[in-house]
Protein backbone atom coordinates (compact mmCIF):
# COMPACT_ATOMS: atom_id res chain seq x y z
CA UNK A 1 0.00 0.00 0.00
CA UNK A 2 2.65 2.60 0.79
CA UNK A 3 4.39 1.94 -2.43
CA UNK A 4 1.13 2.85 -4.80
CA UNK A 5 1.14 5.59 -2.38
CA UNK A 6 4.65 6.85 -3.79
CA UNK A 7 3.47 6.34 -6.88
CA UNK A 8 0.70 8.31 -7.05
CA UNK A 9 2.64 11.24 -5.11
CA UNK A 10 5.55 11.13 -8.20
CA UNK A 11 2.87 11.14 -10.36
CA UNK A 12 1.04 13.95 -9.59
CA UNK A 13 1.71 17.26 -11.14
CA UNK A 14 2.10 20.93 -9.09
CA UNK A 15 -1.29 21.42 -11.17
CA UNK A 16 -3.06 18.71 -9.31
CA UNK A 17 -2.20 20.67 -6.00
CA UNK A 18 -5.16 21.64 -3.98
CA UNK A 19 -3.81 25.62 -3.43
CA UNK A 20 -6.76 26.03 -1.12
CA UNK A 21 -5.74 23.55 1.26
CA UNK A 22 -2.35 25.03 1.62
CA UNK A 23 -1.45 28.04 3.81
CA UNK A 24 2.10 30.15 3.10
CA UNK A 25 3.44 32.44 5.60
CA UNK A 26 6.85 34.13 5.28
CA UNK A 27 9.00 35.76 7.98
CA UNK A 28 12.28 36.65 8.83
CA UNK A 29 14.71 34.18 10.06
CA UNK A 30 14.96 35.29 13.98
CA UNK A 31 18.21 33.39 14.05
CA UNK A 32 20.67 35.21 11.50
CA UNK A 33 21.08 39.24 11.08
CA UNK A 34 22.97 40.79 8.17
CA UNK A 35 24.13 44.42 7.07
CA UNK A 36 23.49 43.27 3.41
CA UNK A 37 20.96 40.34 3.09
CA UNK A 38 17.48 39.47 4.74
CA UNK A 39 17.03 35.28 4.89
CA UNK A 40 13.53 34.61 5.62
CA UNK A 41 11.74 31.41 6.70
CA UNK A 42 8.95 30.64 4.07
CA UNK A 43 6.17 28.01 5.48
CA UNK A 44 3.15 25.83 4.38
CA UNK A 45 0.84 24.09 6.19
CA UNK A 46 -1.15 21.76 4.82
CA UNK A 47 -5.03 22.14 5.78
CA UNK A 48 -6.33 19.19 3.94
CA UNK A 49 -6.23 15.46 3.72
CA UNK A 50 -3.55 14.56 1.26
CA UNK A 51 -0.04 14.10 0.65
CA UNK A 52 1.69 16.17 -1.17
CA UNK A 53 5.68 15.90 -2.41
CA UNK A 54 7.35 19.22 -1.36
CA UNK A 55 9.38 19.01 -4.31
CA UNK A 56 5.61 20.04 -6.00
CA UNK A 57 5.06 22.90 -4.22
CA UNK A 58 7.21 26.24 -5.06
CA UNK A 59 6.13 29.58 -4.48
CA UNK A 60 7.44 33.03 -4.86
CA UNK A 61 8.37 35.05 -2.02
CA UNK A 62 8.64 39.45 -2.56
CA UNK A 63 10.76 41.66 -0.68
CA UNK A 64 8.49 44.62 -0.36
CA UNK A 65 9.48 48.39 0.33
CA UNK A 66 7.45 51.57 0.45
CA UNK A 67 4.40 49.35 -1.14
CA UNK A 68 6.71 48.14 -4.06
CA UNK A 69 8.31 44.86 -4.64
CA UNK A 70 11.99 45.60 -4.66
CA UNK A 71 13.25 41.89 -4.86
CA UNK A 72 12.17 38.31 -5.73
CA UNK A 73 12.99 34.65 -4.96
CA UNK A 74 11.34 31.76 -6.13
CA UNK A 75 11.89 28.20 -3.64
CA UNK A 76 10.33 24.86 -3.38
CA UNK A 77 10.29 22.40 -0.24
CA UNK A 78 11.51 19.03 0.26
CA UNK A 79 10.34 15.88 1.68
CA UNK A 80 6.79 15.15 2.40
CA UNK A 81 3.99 17.19 3.50
CA UNK A 82 1.26 15.18 5.45
CA UNK A 83 -2.19 16.01 6.42
CA UNK A 84 -1.96 18.80 8.80
CA UNK A 85 1.44 18.78 8.58
CA UNK A 86 4.27 22.27 8.36
CA UNK A 87 7.28 22.26 6.01
CA UNK A 88 9.51 24.62 5.84
CA UNK A 89 12.50 26.27 3.94
CA UNK A 90 15.02 29.22 3.80
CA UNK A 91 15.28 32.04 1.27
CA UNK A 92 17.53 34.74 0.80
CA UNK A 93 16.90 38.76 -0.56
CA UNK A 94 20.29 40.86 -1.48
CA UNK A 95 19.18 44.08 0.56
CA UNK A 96 17.70 44.66 4.26
CA UNK A 97 13.83 44.61 4.67
CA UNK A 98 11.32 43.95 6.90
CA UNK A 99 7.86 43.23 4.95
CA UNK A 100 7.10 40.04 2.93
CA UNK A 101 4.75 38.80 0.98
CA UNK A 102 4.29 34.78 -0.56
CA UNK A 103 2.64 33.08 -3.26
CA UNK A 104 2.05 29.23 -4.44
CA UNK A 105 3.03 28.90 -8.27
CA UNK A 106 1.74 26.57 -10.70
CA UNK A 107 3.92 24.59 -12.92
CA UNK A 108 2.66 26.70 -15.74
CA UNK A 109 3.49 30.05 -14.15
CA UNK A 110 7.20 29.10 -13.71
CA UNK A 111 7.26 28.45 -17.51
CA UNK A 112 5.08 31.67 -18.12
CA UNK A 113 7.30 34.03 -17.52
CA UNK A 114 10.79 32.76 -18.56
CA UNK A 115 12.56 33.02 -15.20
CA UNK A 116 14.72 30.42 -14.23
CA UNK A 117 15.28 29.81 -17.34
CA UNK A 118 18.67 29.65 -19.09
CA UNK A 119 19.78 30.09 -22.92
CA UNK A 120 19.52 27.62 -25.16
CA UNK A 121 22.89 26.09 -26.24
CA UNK A 122 23.57 23.96 -28.68
CA UNK A 123 24.28 20.03 -27.38
CA UNK A 124 26.41 19.29 -31.08
CA UNK A 125 30.09 19.19 -30.15
CA UNK A 126 32.74 20.44 -32.49
CA UNK A 127 35.68 18.48 -33.43
CA UNK A 128 39.03 20.05 -34.54
CA UNK A 129 39.47 19.98 -38.40
CA UNK A 130 41.64 17.75 -39.57
CA UNK A 131 44.19 18.74 -42.03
Amino acid sequence: MKFLVCLWLAMASSDDLPWQELTFTIFPDPGVSSDTATLCRVRVVNNGAHTWRGDRIRFEAQALQGGAVADRARGRFGLVLGPHETLETVIGFVGRYDRFSVRPLSKDSDRSDGAGHGRKTSSRKRGKKKH
